[in-house]
């Protein structure tokens, strides 16, 4: 019950205190009674498929190098010290000349006679070679206009084996030689083939001899895992 006052007549604090206890009962009330419900769900986001980006290929730069294993030889040759004195005594003079000055004045006459045959016959080489190349092209300008784009269109066949110059007159020109003379040449081959042992494999696999440019090994670093015997990858 609310209290009254003398006049009979409620006061407003009252009023206001009593609303507010009844609401408050009210609510706790009806919350009780009423069935709770669970949470809305949300609609579940359709799964994107995330699908992966190609990588745009990279360029690889290549280097030209050698096997390791195809310069055994080479290294071998150059380690022999033996070997090694006898190529620098082919190649440079000798460092105990015993040639006079009149041997010296024959050779510079030789060799200055053998250079002015040199100079003619690669002059003679050289205007066969031009008179070769205009001989084929007027060939292709008489051909008919369907041979012509034929012939132009055709890949070039490689010379016969029987038919190339050192096959067919390597015999002739070794034995005219004398027997220093062949010593020489055959000094000479030796020579290409401890510089390059691998140039038939080259011929045959040309891919083997290219590698990328970050496994490129400098001779410094190459040399320092020597020191280290450390072998090449």
């Amino acid at each position: 019950l609310l209290p009254i006052h003398a006049a009979g007549v409620v006061s407003c604090a009252h009023r206001r205190s009593f609303s507010k206890h009844a609401a408050s009962m009210l609510r706790s009330v009806c919350f009780r009674a009423l069935p709770q419900r669970g949470l809305a769900q949300s609609k579940k986001k359709a799964k994107t498929k995330q699908t992966r980006k190609q990588a745009a290929p990279v360029e690889v730069r290549l280097a030209p190098s050698i096997p390791q294993e195809l310069t055994k030889e080479t290294r071998g040759f150059f380690q022999n010290q033996g070997r090694f004195k006898g190529l620098l005594e082919l190649v440079f003079s000798p460092t105990d000349a015993k040639d006079t000055k009149e041997d010296q004045a024959e050779f510079e006459t030789a060799k200055a006679e053998f250079d002015t045959l040199c100079e003619r016959a690669r002059r003679v080489y050289v205007a066969q070679e031009e008179r070769a190349v205009q001989r084929m092209w007027r060939a292709l300008q008489q051909l008919p206009e369907d041979l012509h784009s034929e012939a132009i269109a055709s890949k070039p066949e490689n010379v016969p084996e029987p038919l190339l110059f050192h096959n067919r007159y390597r015999g002739e020109i070794f034995r005219s030689l004398t027997d220093h003379e062949q010593r020489r040449l055959q000094a000479f081959h030796n020579l290409l083939y401890v510089r390059y042992p691998h140039s038939e494999e080259k011929l045959r696999n040309p891919d083997r001899f290219w590698i990328p440019e970050n496994q490129v090994v400098s001779r410094q670093k190459e040399a320092a895992m020597a020191k280290k015997k450390i072998k090449r990858k």
